[in-house]
């Protein structure tokens, strides 16, 4: 059970005070839908297994070769692509859709890289949600917040302990939308809603346990 091995990694070992907002959300069965969520650290996939109960991603060839990790993503279906390679982004976007309509939803950072703790993009790489537009995929909206601390961009340190939350919103589908522009846009400004509650969350949950 890769997803129990998940919970156990990030709540056991790194010590996360995960809590998850929307899982009412989450579809039932999860083929047609694509998940869509901001990326600030490797914890994410951690806690992002736990929150969705999923272990499909669309994630960088790098993440292959971490131990453990790297192979739970590849049992578990992840898309792994290689950066600077547009042929391969091709194939991997591709494979990515198939997914998510015959089999699972696959999370998706429209990011293409982890951000700063507490910031979120502005500027995306917007082929998923597009795509998704084009093909009929709902999109499932998340945001994620604290992992940064945990274990930030720069993998200088670990800090364990602190508390993280994943808000899940409602789907966007994309029969509301007329075009894939404005469908991607409504995507992203969720993500970006769902971020600030979930800093705020965070936030909290750390001035109550005196977490500095």
């Amino acid at each position: 059970d890769m997803v129990g091995w998940a919970r156990v990694s990030a709540e056991k070992i790194l010590g996360v005070k995960l809590e998850v907002t929307g899982r009412e959300n989450l579809p039932k069965p999860s083929r047609g839908h694509m998940y869509i969520s901001n990326h600030q650290s490797y914890v994410d996939i951690l806690v992002l297994m736990v929150a969705l109960d999923t272990v499909a991603f669309l994630s960088k060839s790098l993440v292959r070769l971490f131990p453990v990790l790297g192979r739970s993503a590849w049992c578990g279906g992840t898309v792994f692509i290689e950066r600077g390679r547009s042929d391969d982004r091709e194939r991997a976007l591709q494979e990515t859709l198939k997914m998510c309509h015959q089999s699972t939803a696959v999370v998706v950072f429209p990011e293409g890289t982890r951000g700063d703790e507490g910031k979120i993009r502005e500027k995306i790489h917007p082929r998923a949600i597009q795509e998704a537009w084009r093909h009929g995929l709902r999109v499932i909206p998340v945001s994620v917040a604290g992992t940064g601390i945990v274990f930030p961009k720069s993998m200088d340190r670990v800090r364990p302990g602190q508390p993280a939350s994943v808000q899940i919103g409602r789907v966007v589908n994309p029969a509301d939308y007329d075009s894939a522009d404005d469908f991607t846009e409504a995507c992203w400004s969720k993500v970006k809603e769902l971020h600030l509650a979930a800093k705020i969350r965070c936030e909290e949950l750390r001035q109550r346990e005196g977490l500095s």
